[in-house]
């Protein structure tokens, strides 16, 4: 999963970050230059897990990852992967309109960690050597308003493509669909919504998530494990705002690699506490930013000799986290 710092006039950087499913650990980064999407570094960190000899990795990828191309290149690899793909994509449309009328039946009901979905699962041949995928369908009556949101979300990112010129492979549908480009010699280029096309897409396609993947047959499983890179957007928000890296403040690659290492490690402690208290409930009364700012007055003083140390009064809260982590105040 990659971030850019900023979207201020100044010099940025991406990062991506690579993150164990079971651990819920980082494991590995890369600094990138600003102007490297996510589609085009794919190949790039293929090629990468290869030189280190890592097993084969089951990705889990954003909708910024789908195109032709890399799905082919995924499959040729034999990496397992689970993608979300975009509904304004034509041949998920055409699954949608397939299954709209007929997917909220009793038989397609499921409960997935408190939310009430309608899925439509089925065999999805990929390409011209008809690789084994699969797509699965999940409709959500309740969050269609939210889906809504996210759709604009996902517009104005396409506009901002256009306006610039730096389009995405594999966003080139949604750009004929959704927008009027006009070029005059005057005014250059000017983009505008094709409000009609948009309106009539949120009518028949809100509420709607579409997964692709070549791994997981069950529905249910396949969404589950899609949600967990959840833990990785956790991540670069800790960078970004617990860990202050919003700016980097530095005047040289040297620095920023020195950083961006410190902070690497500082994210591995910060990703192991939240994993702990997921782990103990606390993540249920506290964040992270709120157990530590919780846990900042306690002090450990210590005396050269025979003196050892101590610590400063514990507090109620205070120990009731030392116990929950299982930790002892005075060890």
């Amino acid at each position: 999963m990659f971030f850019t710092y900023s979207r201020e006039k100044l010099k940025q950087i991406n990062l991506a970050l690579l993150v164990g499913q079971q651990s819920q650990l980082p494991a590995y980064y890369h600094r990138l230059p600003g102007n490297i999407n996510d589609v085009s570094t794919l190949h790039h960190f293929l090629k990468t897990f290869s030189y280190l000899e890592l097993p084969k990795l089951h990705l889990v990828l954003d909708k910024g990852f789908y195109s032709q191309q890399n799905i082919d290149e995924l499959l040729a690899a034999r990496d397992k992967f689970t993608l979300a793909v975009s509904n304004s994509l034509k041949w998920v449309k055409g699954i949608i309109h397939e299954t709209r009328d007929s997917i909220q039946t009793p038989e397609n009901y499921r409960k997935v960690d408190g939310e009430i979905l309608y899925v439509h699962s089925r065999l999805f041949p990929w390409g011209k050597d008809r690789r084994r995928c699969y797509v699965h369908l999940y409709y959500n009556a309740h969050a269609a308003a939210t889906a809504m949101d996210t759709f604009t979300e996902e517009l104005l990112s396409y506009k901002e493509e256009l306006a610039s010129g730096q389009t995405v492979s594999g966003h080139e549908e949604a750009y004929d669909a959704f927008f009027i480009i006009k070029e005059t010699p005057v005014r250059g280029r000017k983009v505008l919504f094709n409000n009609e096309a948009i309106m009539k897409y949120r009518d028949r396609y809100a509420g709607f998530l579409a997964i692709l993947t070549n791994g997981i047959k069950d529905p249910v499983e396949a969404l589950r494990v899609y949600r967990n890179k959840d833990t990785i957007e956790k991540s670069f928000d800790d960078l970004k705002n617990q860990l202050d890296m919003k700016r980097l403040r530095i005047h040289s690659a040297a620095s920023m690699d020195g950083r961006l290492f410190i902070q690497f490690i500082a994210l591995i402690l910060m990703s192991a506490l939240r994993k702990k208290m997921r782990d103990t409930k606390l993540i249920e009364k506290y964040t992270v930013r709120e157990l530590l700012l919780e846990m900042e007055t306690l002090t450990q003083v210590r005396y050269s000799g025979k003196y050892g140390h101590i610590l400063t009064e514990i507090t109620k809260p205070q120990r009731e986290i030392l116990q929950s982590l299982k930790i002892q105040p005075n060890s």
